[in-house]
């Protein structure tokens, strides 16, 4: 599965979906930061962001991110300092760590970062939007990609 064109292709439907409802998606920009990737430093100035984790084809974590939560969009989802984070979701999730053991002997709070920038496809969405079409766009892929991390959506 390509997840960057899975990704677009409903970015085009909620488009469409905005416009239906009356209101235009006037501006988006979608960054592939790839795997490898590198921890974002900062979030541009008047924009919002839906920031996506993906591990081999599988969505971990779909969140949203403003002006006002800047460190959730850059850092917190890396450690463990915010009370809920990817980071955790992994290093306490058993079943996914089954499924990482070959390379890494354990995932533990010391290694995790690392692990993730060099093993986590990470793609951001920007938008010049309001808060309901952020939560729009959240709602759509979280409904779409169910990703595994996202609480009782499953």
């Amino acid at each position: 599965m390509d997840c960057v064109n899975e990704i677009r292709n409903k970015m085009k439907y909620i488009k469409k979906i905005t416009k239906n409802l009356g209101y235009k998606l006037e501006y988006y920009r979608i960054e592939d930061m790839k795997c490898p990737h590198k921890q974002p430093s900062k979030l541009p100035p008047e924009h919002s962001a839906i920031y996506i984790f993906i591990y081999k084809s599988k969505f971990l974590k779909i969140g949203k991110a403003n002006s006002k939560s800047i460190a959730r969009f850059t850092s917190q989802h890396y450690g463990f300092s915010a009370p809920s984070t990817l980071a955790k979701s992994l290093c306490n999730d058993k079943h996914f760590k089954k499924l990482i053991i070959n390379k890494y002997k354990e995932i533990n709070k010391d290694n995790i970062k690392l692990w993730m920038l060099k093993n986590l496809h990470r793609v951001n969405i920007y938008v010049k939007s309001d808060k309901a079409t952020t939560e729009l766009i959240e709602a759509i892929l979280h409904y779409a990609f169910r990703p595994r991390f996202e609480g009782n959506i499953h």
